[in-house]
């Protein structure tokens, strides 16, 4: 199976066999054929379907220790010649899960049919679990599970790749049939499996347009659904950062569910390992986000700046601000361009969204020097997230007086007049290294700390108006507009010696897109659609848009991993 997509460890995938392929996620008796469960005492030989169940026994969950471990001492004893489709049981005793495992390694199936899928849903944390190791472990081999049509976005998303169908015929009788919530009485000709395809469908065009968690948070029918999802983004959320793409549209919050999402993790995570004040930092300024992304283009926003112009003149470049927003918690002015989402407001915050975004300005209000002031002019809930974040980070904060909402008149006069107590002076050299600041930190959150000072150091140059193009030695290192960035091979390689991140090994002649089995070594911080550098021998030969995140490339033997954009 190859990966042609992710969102999140949900895939949209080609099988080939032979001179046929398939896309997934797929359905069993639609898409391709399946074998019949092949029973230990029963073996049969393999037949004309497209995946074989090799011989299996069938144990249940809660079958006791002295009996699975009879059942692998079998199971080893199988021969699995013409078999591609290993059928693995639900175990309690997830110690054993290993065991499988190397019989999977063993004799390379191209398929897992993961048993009791319909007790599993049942059981939240091993079956988060077990689609992670899976998952992780064999990155091309296709899980096959037998679920209900309505759980097929929560398990596509976690990372199922077919569903078998034949088990939904039991609905089929006295005209009964599925939808989202619970069986109903059909028209005429529909049934479960129609709904089965149309359902599937929707999981296919959700995935190439990178909304499967949209669909998702929409599909939660029952508390299962809730149950797993939440057990997914608190105790894996790691799993699924993993394999999310680097955001690259507007992400929009709907659900309760949305705040744990795997972009807000990244955010926060970025913010807290990546983000380093300007050095000519002396005073910071703490506001409150905007509805209109990026918040400089905001009426408020346009307003705060006015009145920190007017009190602080050209010390305003010595000036850092901080956005306080629910979920991405702190938002660096810098990155205001990165952060893309949109949320509803109603001026109710949860202890959820409260707790993380205090926990973050805290980490955040630390990297200052201690004897830099921090003044809040912050109104509502954002008031409470700034007194949490002085409590945890042991610094002072100063609020403004804030009147009938942070842009009335009598609030905007009153951060003035708080502001008017610093005598800041900037010179043109201030105004430039923000100028350069304002690119090189967005470097820094994709590659991380000194990205920027690699691409634009002090002798850098930057030539253009609406798309800059930047430089170093009369060598360009790569281009910004608006946030978006692209690199050169040259600028690919000053990162490489300086941080030695978002690297692709290989070991041959680059000539077109690098596929998985061709890479030697891959930064595991490398997420799906990343900028890379292809390094051979030290050399960074090319750069590319990653496919897959970095340890899958390392572990996965088809497909591409990088689809390359510039050779050097």
């Amino acid at each position: 199976m190859e990966v042609i997509r992710h969102e999140g460890p949900g895939r949209l995938g080609l099988v080939r066999l032979g001179e046929y392929s398939f896309k997934t996620p797929a359905l069993a008796g639609v898409e391709f054929t399946l074998s019949p469960f092949n029973s230990f005492f029963h073996p049969a030989e393999p037949g004309e379907y497209d995946f074989n169940l090799a011989p299996a026994i069938p144990l249940g969950f809660y079958t006791p220790d002295e009996v699975i471990e009879k059942a692998l001492g079998r199971l080893w004893s199988v021969n699995y010649g013409g078999f591609n489709a290993f059928y693995l049981p639900a175990l309690r005793r997830t110690e054993y899960l290993s065991e499988f495992f190397k019989i999977i390694e063993r004799y390379n199936f191209d398929a897992v049919y993961l048993g009791n899928s319909k007790i599993l849903i049942r059981e939240y944390r091993y079956f988060v679990r077990i689609l992670r190791e899976l998952r992780e472990r064999f990155p091309n081999v296709m899980i096959i599970a037998d679920l209900e049509p309505f759980f097929y976005p929560l398990a596509v998303y976690l990372g199922v790749d077919a569903f078998d169908t034949r088990s939904l015929k039991l609905y089929d009788f006295d005209g009964k049939g599925f939808t989202g919530y619970s069986p109903f009485l059909w028209k005429e000709e529909p049934n479960s499996l129609d709904f089965a395809r149309e359902t599937i469908l929707l999981v296919r065009k959700a995935l190439q347009e990178g909304k499967l968690r949209y669909l998702v948070e929409n599909f939660f029918n029952t508390q299962y659904h809730a149950g797993i999802l939440r057990i997914a983004d608190m105790e894996h959320g790691d799993y699924l950062e993993k394999y999310t793409p680097i955001q690259k549209e507007t992400v929009y919050f709907i659900s309760d569910a949305s705040i744990r999402r795997p972009e807000v993790r990244r955010w926060h995570e970025r913010v807290a390992e990546r983000f380093v004040p300007p050095r000519n930092t002396e005073l910071v300024l703490l506001f409150p986000c905007s509805a209109k992304k990026p918040y400089s283009f905001s009426r408020s926003h346009t307003l705060y700046r006015r009145a920190v112009k007017e009190a602080l003149g050209s010390g305003i470049s010595k000036v850092h601000e901080l956005i306080l927003t629910s979920p991405f918690g702190v938002v660096p002015r810098e990155w205001e361009w990165l952060a893309k989402y949109d949320i509803v407001v109603t001026g109710h915050w949860s202890e959820e969204e409260i707790r993380p975004a205090a926990e973050l300005l805290a980490k955040t209000l630390e990297k200052y020097p201690k004897e830099i002031p921090i003044i809040a002019h912050l109104d509502e809930a954002y008031v409470e997230i700034a007194k949490l974040a002085s409590e945890l980070s042991g610094r002072e904060i100063t609020f403004t007086r804030v009147e009938n909402g942070t842009t009335s008149r009598e609030s905007l006069k009153a951060l003035t007049e708080t502001l008017r107590e610093f005598e800041l002076e900037g010179t043109k050299e201030d105004r430039t290294y923000r100028y350069f600041e304002g690119i090189r930190k967005v470097f820094d959150f994709y590659f991380g700390p000194g990205a920027g000072e690699a691409v634009l150091p002090e002798n850098g140059r930057v030539r253009g108006s609406k798309m800059l193009r930047l430089f170093v030695e009369n060598q360009q290192t790569g281009t910004f507009k608006d946030g978006v960035i692209s690199v050169t091979p040259f600028g690919m390689q000053r990162i490489y010696d300086s941080l030695k991140s978002y690297w692709v090994k290989i070991d041959f002649e680059l000539r077109g897109d690098v596929f998985a089995i061709g890479v030697d070594e891959a930064d595991p911080a490398i997420r799906p659609d990343d900028i890379v550098g292809i390094v051979r021998d030290g050399k960074v030969v090319g750069v590319g848009k990653a496919v897959l995140a970095g340890e899958e490339m390392v572990r996965a033997r088809k497909g591409v991993a990088v689809k390359v954009r510039k050779r050097a």
